[in-house]
């Protein structure tokens, strides 16, 4: 990989859902091309550090014990807290200024983990933005699936502002489509009808945005009210991991809407799938041959490559 994208986005990226992480345990995960640990402590809160100990490099995800809101590494018993400072050595008098990890700045809204990256060091300049009717008893809980695809994120993102491609691969023919960006958002509206395999046909409008590189978060109304939530985190250079969930909004009676998810999400996985076999076997051209009817894509990849270099250095999203 060369260019801007020789490095990773930075930005905020799901690392779990909320429940892969139980109080009092420790999760080994890769991401960015670097080996983690989560953890969550007593008080409920996920950390997330560095895997390899700077002691000795044992990994703190691979036997790694959960104390209070600390994590202990499993070859000599350091602890580590959640900033990242070694705060216990058994055997030692003093424990050495050079003893800490690195801290990931985290945070759990909307039933997943976030971590944010920035190839610089520097601070979060945006949040992600809560759900209001996440938790509400009118909603069902995310039903969620995950993949591990071949791909580079950018891929990924094209298909926001890629009207072109709905037809063809998704069976769904809009009737109105409009793409604008704000900051560190793209967003897309449409109206248009979903041709299901049952036969069937979903007349929908639909509200989707990208809130930074990684996470994007659909609400739709049709013959179901939902949310879709979309998230993508690079794993190395090659692959990432690619999370969705659908949440639907109870219609009449619970269990019949329970019965109905079930059916709703294996399209939407039926879809992604089909987006896969694209993404893994496609060639990624910097300087597309676009038509009129494509989308406006160029406009969307200005608004990504913000994301990789300083804002600065970018012509403007909006040009």
């Amino acid at each position: 990989m060369q260019g801007i994208f020789a490095s990773y986005a930075r930005g905020w990226f799901v690392v779990a859902f909320s429940d892969e992480i139980a109080v009092g345990q420790s999760v080994r995960m890769r991401y960015f091309g670097e080996e983690l640990v989560a953890f969550r402590g007593e008080d409920g809160v996920v950390r997330v550090l560095d895997g390899y100990c700077a002691h000795m490099g044992a990994h703190l995800g691979v036997g790694g014990k959960v104390v209070d809101n600390c994590i202990q590494c499993p070859f000599h018993s350091w602890r580590y807290a959640g900033n990242g400072d070694c705060v216990s050595i058994p055997y030692a008098k003093k424990i050495p200024v050079k003893a800490r990890q690195r801290a990931w700045p985290t945070r759990e809204i909307n039933g997943v983990v976030l971590v944010h990256h920035d190839p610089e060091g520097k601070a979060p300049e945006y949040e992600i933005p809560a759900i209001a009717d996440y938790g509400n008893p009118d909603w069902l809980p995310w039903t969620r699936n995950m993949y591990h695809v071949k791909t580079h994120p950018r891929e990924i993102v094209d298909n926001l502002a890629d009207k072109a491609h709905f037809p063809s691969v998704h069976r769904t023919e809009i009737d109105e489509f409009a793409f604008e960006v704000d900051g560190h958002t793209a967003t897309q509206r449409a109206k248009g009808r979903a041709f299901l395999a049952s036969g069937g046909v979903d007349v929908y409008s639909s509200t989707t945005t990208y809130h930074g590189p990684g996470y994007l978060l659909m609400r739709m109304d049709g013959a179901m009210k939902n949310y879709m939530i979309v998230a993508h985190t690079p794993v190395d250079q090659g692959s990432l991991d690619l999370r969705m969930g659908v949440m639907l909004k109870i219609a009449g009676d619970r269990a019949r809407t329970e019965g109905i998810v079930g059916l709703y999400m294996a399209n939407l996985k039926s879809g992604f799938e089909d987006d896969m076999k694209i993404w893994e076997a496609k060639l990624y051209r910097e300087q597309p041959v676009l038509c009129d009817g494509d989308g406006p894509i160029s406009q969307l990849r200005r608004w990504y490559k913000q994301f990789y270099v300083p804002t600065v250095d970018q012509p403007r999203a909006d040009a």
